[in-house]
């Protein structure tokens, strides 16, 4: 598959991932009388692992994911309910079901998917060997791969090199991320990842610099806003989830994902 012009040609993640069983799907289609907003749309019942949960100060909040065949998914609408709180229904590596469909605004990315129904917990997360293997079964080679032919999602193995909070000339203050990915590149951008929303400056104790251990980040686009032409299609890209590559948790208050040996599609 040919990415866009100047751009390395997109991996097309569709492989199952090795010892996993592609979760089935409804297939159940809407009637085709439609409701007072339109016609339905067809839509599906999928799994997916979440591998990006996100949530900005405003409280907008986002998720995007995997299926067992590795292909990238970002439902669409998500509250900021259903990502933060004591139980949220999404969080890293937890599977989770719900119908989804096409997505039917303007400038839908390939990931995009319309949620039909209110998503649940499919099963517990997978040991950290498998959670391990995952990663490095859907991870790019690069950032510039991760985003080629028009893709908004990826995930990307990083050498950290260091997290500072910046301002921003709104007088908001944000987490960012220096980090260089295979290719050697340098990269420095904000951090989304719900579970560092609330580390403040000097709080963050994950190891970073030339010695560090890699990483796995999951990277982002936001919707163009026309500030940021060129490179990215003038959107603004962010580290959506971080993910230790032995697939052990990200921060120690990760209870959730110790002794944990569930998999996508076993529930």
């Amino acid at each position: 598959m040919t990415g866009a012009a100047g751009e390395p040609a997109v991996r097309e993640h569709t492989r199952p991932v090795a010892g996993e069983t592609p979760a089935r799907g409804s297939g159940t289609t809407a009637p085709g009388s439609g409701t007072a907003l339109g016609p339905e749309l067809p839509s599906e019942v999928t799994e997916f692992v979440p591998l990006a949960v996100t949530l900005d100060g405003a409280g907008g909040a986002c998720v995007a994911g995997v299926t067992a065949e590795g292909r990238w998914l970002r439902p669409e609408p998500v509250t900021a309910a259903q990502v933060a709180g004591p139980d949220p229904v999404y969080a890293v590596h937890h599977p989770v079901r719900l119908p989804l469909g096409p997505a039917t605004g303007d400038g839908a990315r390939p990931e995009d998917r319309a949620a039909a129904g209110a998503p649940r917990r499919a099963s517990p997360p997978a040991e950290p060997a498998r959670r391990a293997a995952l990663l490095a079964a859907v991870a790019d080679p690069d950032v510039a791969t991760a985003f080629a032919g028009g893709r908004s999602a990826g995930l990307v193995a990083v050498r950290p090199l260091g997290y500072h909070h910046q301002r921003s000339t709104g007088g908001r203050t944000f987490l960012r991320l220096e980090f260089t990915d295979n290719t050697g590149e340098r990269f420095d951008w904000i951090v989304r990842d719900v579970r560092l929303l609330d580390a403040g400056p000097g709080e963050i104790a994950l190891p970073a610099g030339p010695e560090a251990p890699l990483l796995y980040a999951a990277v982002g686009l936001t919707h163009p806003n026309h500030r940021f032409p060129g490179r990215f299609r003038g959107c603004h890209p962010l580290v959506v989830g971080l993910h230790p590559a032995d697939g052990s948790p990200l921060l120690p208050n990760e209870t959730s994902l110790e002794g944990t040996a569930g998999a996508p599609g076993t529930a």
